[in-house]
């Protein structure tokens, strides 16, 4: 195995699989598909717009709160620590992920969710992506849920145990006529956005969270139907193509 050295951040490798394959948490659970929440297998949540007048230059924003991405970032990260943990660092046991690194893997899973969304919704949309465009996408606009706020647990109070009469029996048989209380209200909190990656994985996104983004400096060609696009030329990234 690779020695890692302390004072140099550890890149992960590209992942030896598509997104159609074996990053699934469990099979019951999910496929291993980028979303799973359609009954038709697209993205929710998915717009593409042609940049200018040119039909090839094009931007795709992807709603995060309609197109889960939740649990391919989690399958991403679960795959990038998983072959981390084969290597060996330098002061560290065998099998430990030096805590300074776990903010790369992060940002590694949220990019490469990201990537491999906007090449999803591309082929949903008869897309073919220009050669090696995938590298030179770029992501703005990248909005994430905000923090869980941890409530404080009420104490139960101890009722004291009242001796029935009549009186009570009257209290008791009108407040069961009366009708049951309405649930409060809660609003939902807004989705923080921030302009970059790093800003969003400051404010507190985790992998196994969605997200949502705008993908731009996208080139590819709209072709007539999704045949022509399973028969164009592969896109050519080790991501992909499954080499490490």
């Amino acid at each position: 195995a690779a020695t890692a050295s302390i004072g140099r951040a550890f890149v992960p490798p590209p992942i030896s699989c598509s997104r159609h394959c074996s990053l699934a948490l469990s099979d019951d659970a999910w496929a291993g598909e980028v979303v799973s929440n359609d009954p038709e297998g697209r993205i929710r949540g998915c717009q593409l717009q042609n940049v200018g007048d040119s039909p090839t230059d094009w931007k795709i924003s992807i709603d995060g709160d309609q197109a889960d991405l939740g649990k391919f970032s989690e399958a991403i990260y679960k795959k990038i620590t998983q072959d981390a943990k084969q290597q060996r660092f330098q002061g560290f046991r065998p099998g430990t992920i030096p805590p300074h690194l776990a903010p790369t893997y992060i940002a590694f899973a949220m990019d490469e969710c990201a990537r491999e969304a906007t090449l999803e919704a591309m082929a949903q949309n008869n897309i073919r992506p220009f050669e090696d465009n995938r590298k030179d996408f770029a992501f703005e606009r990248i909005s994430i849920p905000p923090p869980k706020k941890k409530g404080k647990k009420k104490k139960k109070k101890k009722s004291k145990k009242k001796k029935k009469g009549k009186g009570s029996e009257d209290a008791a048989a009108a407040a069961a006529s009366e009708a049951p209380p309405q649930p409060p209200v809660e609003d939902v909190p807004a989705w923080l956005t921030f302009e970059t990656m790093k800003e969003a994985i400051d404010a507190g996104w985790k992998p196994g969270q969605s997200f949502s983004f705008v993908a731009k400096n996208v080139k590819g060609q709209q072709l007539k139907d999704q045949a022509d696009v399973a028969r164009a030329t592969p896109i050519g990234d080790s991501y992909r193509s499954g080499s490490a």
